[in-house]
């Protein structure tokens, strides 16, 4: 019936929004809306996100409409909202009521995220009742991803469904002008979980305060295991080298750089240069951030040996809090709770049998943690951040898709693994897995994948995988009775790039790794396609050279050393002299010379992470590595204080023009003749680190000029792990912009290997839309048992 004139039209609108819509305090923002615009309906959580229902004035409705996108929660991400009109049904209030468990899950699961300030000032204030309760938190913070079974996100879906609320929680829980209004794991002291001490048997250990108890063992310098949001840490006082020594020694961790926690922004500030990177710091993922050392300090030198970074991050639990708060202790080494290759420890009984050698005593709770999530690692890398490692803060938060993807997985690499699960627009990115060298890895994948597959009720119709037979998610991909796609290592990493711009036209791609499968069997990695989400051709590339040894090669970089020159200067390179510069003994040359003569175990390669250990270990005397990439690592810190020099200065690296449209190559031979002439000057070696860096980023800029000028192409994009190398991704990004190319590098995700699996599902999801296309069929239909090969074209 139409309103009399003079009567205000009243509406009733269905409202349906998806997103990152539960657990991040949307429900009570929603009653508050409400209550402010006068209008009356129904608020309910679903499978599907959100479902609103107001009726009032349509000048209320829309004006609610209107503030809903405009003023959501902090932690709430809105991917869509949908509205339609319904008839009026004359809601005399507004109500919040049961979620509904219905059809296929559309929403999301927030992920974790520290402490808020109101929950801080309470934590630390003497006349709250929450007074130094570790698991403090409300609707704007806490535990979510690592403590959710599935999905409504709702109490009785956490962990925190074994601890029955007290009336005062419960009250704070049932108000929904609290912030703590169905803020699922909400606790106190007298319902929540609690803290206690044990020592490596698992005996109890009777102290007044655990905490105090901790932080006094800290003091004396003990290795303790705390249990925290989404696993241990294994803990010792940052400023005590001989801790820091002993916890080394324990883990079997012997120079890879330790993160460190320290109590807030000041303390960064007096530890490391932080000007570009206090928003990262200060983010409500409170990720580790890689930010430069400043000298002197008061860490200890064994914390990040050899390199002038430290990885720094904040409290992110109440728990952080308290082991900081009253400045016993001003920086604790916060490290994963593992052996190395490991996945973290999350389980009391797991962490007693596994840590019970590491750690000195154990401060353990009893809220279960439901998901390993490490701690998420950020830089920023000319300008801009970088995911070095994407784990809590951000998983399970999707990453957009530029077109709609049939239900898929892409299984990701060997090192760094994360794995992909892909459906609609959404990508979903698994937490960082490390590396799948054992069958521990690979049952944390498993367990992730299960667990992630449940969540989002998304079963997968094919799966993308990379194409080296030996990684262990190959061969698990190859075990599935599904239609498996294959996909090239660097056209992924492009293509992950790509995608993340929504880049849907043939670009440039530089990718730069340390080891990659190519489609021609060798093993590649200093390679510039030109790519598109469809397929690449493979325009050019660093010279092969021999890989003495293969994996050695990796583990011990002066044989990629002696390779080099090897293949650079023949017979030369067995001289004494550069045998004294390479750090190899008369017969280790020989031997390698003659495999390397006899192709014995010398696979050929083309990957710039060599190139970088070769020229580390003539530059800083490095003969093998602890960790992945430590040489260059280091090989980088020497040249980071160390001003641009002009291209003049650079070392030369050979552009050779493809003979008859093969692909063009870039041979560093020259380079290593005046590289070697510096050595013998004494040459100071950060100047020749600087020299190095600026010949590479030379080298593939001329590259690139190649490549537009045979193609017309004016984009590029950069990834591929060496990319993490800052002074490498800031000159190559400026000799291209200098050049007039638009570039595009990675932000929101990793350009190294986490970022695999989402380049493989973009590449996997077009070729199965084309061939359905091609054939008529549905998307669905069109996957079939054989797989696709669009992009294996070489």
């Amino acid at each position: 019936m139409l309103p009399q004139v003079g009567e205000v039209a009243h509406v009733r609108r269905h409202i349906r929004v998806s997103g990152v819509v539960q657990g991040v305090g949307f429900r009570p923002f929603i009653y508050r809306l409400a209550i402010e615009e006068h209008v009356t309906g129904t608020i309910s959580n679903s499978t599907a996100g959100v479902t609103i229902e107001i009726e009032g004035p349509a000048a209320s409705v829309d004006a609610f409409l209107r503030r809903l996108p405009l003023e959501a929660p902090r932690l709430a991400y809105i991917d869509r909202i949908e509205v339609r009109d319904v008839p009026r049904e004359g809601d005399e209030q507004f109500r919040i009521t049961h979620s509904e468990v219905l059809g296929n899950v559309v929403t999301q699961i927030p992920a974790d995220a520290a402490t808020c300030d109101d929950c801080l000032r309470e934590l630390l204030d003497v006349k709250d009742r929450r007074y130094r309760y570790p698991f403090t938190n409300c609707t704007n913070c806490g535990p979510r991803f690592t403590i959710t079974r599935k999905i409504p996100y709702d109490r009785p879906q956490t962990s925190m469904a074994n601890f029955p609320m007290c009336a005062a929680c419960q009250a704070e829980y049932d108000d929904p002008m609290n912030r703590r209004f169905h803020a699922q794991p909400d606790a106190c002291w007298d319902c929540g979980p609690q803290l206690w001490l044990t020592n490596p048997e698992g005996q109890r250990i009777e102290t007044a305060d655990a905490v105090e108890e901790t932080i006094a063992r800290l003091v004396a310098g003990e290795i303790v295991a705390i249990k925290g949001i989404g696993g241990f840490h294994l803990a010792v006082d940052a400023t005590n080298n001989a801790a820091v020594e002993r916890l080394r020694q324990r883990k079997h961790r012997y120079g890879k750089p330790l993160a460190v926690m320290v109590a807030d922004l000041a303390s960064a500030r007096s530890f490391c240069d932080c000007d570009q990177s206090e928003d990262l710091l200060m983010s409500v993922q409170r990720p580790i951030v890689l930010m430069q050392k400043k000298e002197p300090a008061e860490i200890a030198a064994s914390v990040a040996p050899g390199i002038p970074w430290l990885g720094v991050f904040l409290p992110y639990a109440p728990l952080h809090h308290l082991l900081l708060a009253d400045g016993k202790l001003r920086v604790l080494v916060m490290t994963s709770a593992n052996l190395s290759e490991e996945p973290i420890a999350i389980d009391n009984d797991e962490a007693l049998s596994r840590l019970g050698e590491i750690a000195d005593s154990f401060l353990f709770h009893d809220r279960e943690i439901l998901q390993r999530c490490d701690d998420s690692v950020m830089a920023v890398v000319g300008g801009q951040q970088q995911v070095v490692r994407r784990a809590r803060g951000f998983v399970p938060l999707p990453i957009h898709l530029p077109f709609d993807s049939v239900p898929l997985l892409a299984v990701g690499g060997h090192l760094k693994n994360v794995f992909c699960l892909a459906s609609g627009r959404h990508a979903f990115q698994s937490q960082h897995l490390g590396d799948l060298e054992n069958l521990a890895g690979l049952e944390f994948f498993r367990e992730a994948l299960a667990h992630l597959k449940r969540t989002f009720e998304i079963e997968p119709v094919a799966i993308a995988c990379d194409l080296h037979p030996g990684y262990l998610s190959t061969q698990w991909a190859h075990e599935q009775r599904l239609p498996l796609i294959g996909v090239q290592h660097h056209h992924a990493h492009i293509a992950s790039c790509m995608a993340e711009h929504a880049l849907m036209e043939p670009v440039i791609g530089i990718a730069l790794d340390g080891t990659g499968y190519g489609t021609d069997g060798q093993v590649w990695g200093g390679e510039v396609l030109i790519a598109s989400l469809r397929g690449f051709k493979r325009f050019g590339h660093l010279r092969y050279v021999p890989m003495p040894g293969s994996a050695a090669a990796i583990r011990e970089p002066w044989r990629m050393a002696f390779g080099h020159l090897h293949s650079a200067l023949g017979e030369e390179a067995l001289s004494p002299e550069l045998r004294s510069i390479v750090g190899a003994t008369e017969r280790e040359s020989k031997l390698l010379a003659r495999m390397i003569e006899r192709k014995v175990n010398s696979p050929l390669t083309s990957s710039c992470g060599r190139l970088f250990d070769a020229a580390a270990v003539l530059i800083t005397g490095r003969r093998t590595v602890d960790y992945e990439a430590q040489a260059a690592i280091e090989l980088e810190g020497l040249a980071i204080d160390t001003k641009d020099i002009a291209p003049g200065d650079a070392y030369r690296i050979a552009l050779v023009e493809g003979n008859g449209g093969g692909a063009w190559q870039l041979d560093p031979a020259p380079m290593w003749q005046s590289l070697l002439d510096d050595i013998r000057f004494g040459l100071a070696p950060a100047v020749m680190s600087m020299r190095f860096h600026s010949s590479v980023a030379q080298a593939y800029c001329a590259l690139a000029v190649a490549a537009r000028a045979a193609t017309r192409i004016s984009q590029v994009c950069l990834s591929g792990g060496v990319f993490h190398n800052e002074l490498l991704h800031r000159l190559i990004r400026g000799r291209l912009l200098d050049e007039g190319f638009d570039v595009y590098a990675q932000t929101n995700v990793s350009p190294g290997d986490g970022g695999l699996s989402y380049g493989q599902a973009v590449i996997a999801a077009i070729q199965i839309a084309d061939n359905a296309k091609k054939s008529g069929l549905s998307v669905t239909e069109a996957v079939s048992d054989e797989g696709q090969t669009g992009s294996l074209t070489s």
